[in-house]
């Protein structure tokens, strides 16, 4: 297994019900395909760069995982479905 850092933009304007039942799904994923969430990091609303899908701002959590690379296509699939999150990340920690 390896460890990954796991970076999510959701979309900003979401109430906070909806933003917990997508973080809920999220760790349901990862839980799913046998990952462990060693941390998480809720950074907030925050600038985007330059706009995704016309939203100026988004709402930035990260999570420290251990998850097996035969899972990633998987998880992958999963999260490309959620329709709340704007773009997510994984970055092998070293």
């Amino acid at each position: 297994m390896k460890k990954y850092e796991l970076m999510i933009i959701l979309k900003p304007l979401l109430p906070q019900d909806i933003r917990q039942k997508t973080e809920d799904k999220i760790k349901e994923i990862l839980k799913e395909a046998d990952g462990q969430i060693l941390s998480s990091d809720v950074w907030g609303k925050k600038h985007l760069a330059y706009p995704i899908n016309k939203h100026e701002d988004g709402y930035y959590i990260v999570y420290k995982v251990e998850l097996d690379e035969s899972q990633m296509e998987m998880v992958e699939k999963e999260m490309h479905i959620i329709t709340e999150i704007l773009r997510y990340m994984f970055v092998i920690e070293e």
